[in-house]
């Protein structure tokens, strides 16, 4: 009676797991079609074989002439099925939310400061009421930074026509206050001591940090790019925060040319000293650099636009902390030092590099991107370390091995530090498109080069800048090539 009695419960028990295993499935299944970055010809199979195996777990746990001893077994296997889908959905909705939020950058954040001498008799914003406070109006934020500083302190705006004199003013005269964005306040002090090693914003005191948000527009390209060649604007900026400042030194300025049917990509390398005309300006030229910094990303583009003589269709922008984190998420990159003998990198002296193969991390991977001290050629040799450490984590994202091994990791290390006008529907079909196949991708690239020389720039026009003049060969080298990837 007893034996019966423990047979019937282990039936009730099996019917009941079998039950609940079609839930889970399902869920599964679901957020597996709603995610949409699988080839449907593999959702098929996975669907075909799920439903097959829930079929043969139905039939039996229903089938009262079937032993209880099998029914235990398909029990343990289905539990371990059922934690396999569950795990699965889990990480697929961290994936969804992932996409429809952290990777849909919608805002960035720019601070403003009040600024005075270190010297100076102001030391609160209370004490600068009724005063002057001088401010460069470049961009469309002011309105809104001028409407947020008067309603804390009643203070007299003044407008001038140099930014870069306001800084100037305000390292020697006491009684001078001024309002300056932080991109331009980080860039006029870090030229000063590029010029002469002086670390001048000592002499600097922040009275009051203001906060603007911007949203961010979304690309409306109907390309399917899947099918249709594409250009990404790759714009790496100088900072280090988890933050996107709305503009920023825009220090590596690329053009990645994808054609998805010949399964090429050409980058494209523009120095960040170029002397190029700032798109919508007149007079003087100033370093691509710059453009960053005057109108952020739509200034970059615009200008990278007149200076290739293409349109990129889509752009990302990212910080310092984006390839340290996403190359070590992914395990590290093997970079080689073409020179033969050892550096060790300007910006980060621990990090030193042999001659041939070196395996790093995150961190030495960015200071050899931005090497340039350790070369002859400066500034060109620093583009093409750039563009060895963006091939070589392509090619590791790009691996089925590395993707599944590093899935949370490579998820972690994107969030915050990046921003895109590249649409969800852009990425998914992306990854569905790399999913569906895994052949790896041929690179090839360019870069544009000239003389260097000392010069007066649109942004410093008071200072003689290191810059590189155009060399039109290599510019017309770099279109030709675009052209014939693009197939045109």
């Amino acid at each position: 009676m007893e034996k019966k009695k423990k047979k019937q419960t282990i039936r009730i028990v099996s019917r009941v797991m079998s039950v609940i295993a079609l839930f889970i499935m399902a869920f599964f299944l679901v957020f597996l079609y709603k995610l949409n970055v699988l080839p449907m010809k593999f959702y098929a199979l996975i669907c075909a074989v799920l439903a097959l195996l829930e079929a043969i777990y139905l039939f039996f746990t229903f089938n009262k002439k079937i032993k209880t001893g099998i029914l235990v077994f398909l029990d343990i296997f289905a539990v371990i099925i059922m934690i396999v889908e569950g795990f699965g959905a889990y990480k697929l909705y961290q994936t969804d939310r992932f996409l429809e939020e952290d990777m849909q950058v919608t805002e960035t954040k720019d601070y403003y400061y009040i600024a005075v001498n270190k010297d100076s008799k102001f030391n609160e914003l209370k004490d600068i009421e009724g005063k002057f406070v001088y401010y460069y109006n470049d961009n469309e934020d002011y309105e809104t930074i001028i409407k947020n500083v008067k309603a804390k302190v009643a203070v007299v705006l003044e407008e001038v026509t140099d930014y870069s004199a306001l800084l100037d003013d305000v390292l020697t005269n006491k009684n001078k206050i001024i309002l300056i964005d932080e991109g331009s306040y980080d860039a006029y002090f870090e030229q000063k001591e590029e010029e002469s090693g002086n670390h001048d914003r000592d002499n600097v005191r922040i009275l009051e940090k203001f906060e603007i948000v911007s949203k961010l527009e979304i690309s409306d390209s109907k390309k399917d790019i899947t099918k249709e060649p594409f250009i990404i604007y790759l714009s790496g900026i100088d900072t280090r925060s988890n933050s996107m400042p709305k503009k920023s030194l825009s220090d590596v300025n690329m053009y990645l040319v994808v054609n998805p049917k010949t399964r090429q990509i050409l980058m494209v390398s523009v120095p960040r000293d170029y002397y190029v005309q700032l798109h919508g300006t007149k007079g003087l030229k100033d370093k691509l650099t710059h453009a960053g910094l005057r109108g952020g990303i739509k200034l970059s583009k615009a200008t990278m636009e007149d200076l290739l003589g293409y349109k990129a269709d889509y752009y990302v922008r990212v910080n310092f902390n984006a390839v340290i984190n996403l190359v070590d998420a992914i395990g590290g990159i093997t970079i080689n030092n073409d020179l033969n003998h050892s550096f060790s990198c300007w910006t980060d002296r621990g990090c030193v590099f042999k001659p041939g193969k070196n395996k790093v991390g995150g961190r030495c991977a960015l200071a050899f991107a931005r090497e340039r001290h350790a070369y002859i050629s400066g500034d060109r040799h620093r583009g093409e370390n750039q563009q060895q450490v963006i091939q070589l984590i392509v090619n590791k994202l790009t691996s089925s091995k590395s993707l599944i091994k590093n899935y949370d990791k490579i998820l972690k290390a994107l969030k915050g530090s990046f921003e895109s006008n590249l649409s969800t529907d852009n990425i998914t079909s992306l990854v569905q498109f790399q999913l569906n196949d895994m052949r790896g991708w041929n690179f090839s690239t360019k870069n544009l080069d000239g003389p260097t020389g000392m010069t007066a720039c649109y942004s410093f026009p008071k200072s003689k800048l290191s810059v590189m003049y155009q060399n039109e060969k290599t510019i017309e080298a770099a279109k030709k090539e675009i052209k014939k990837v693009l197939g045109k």
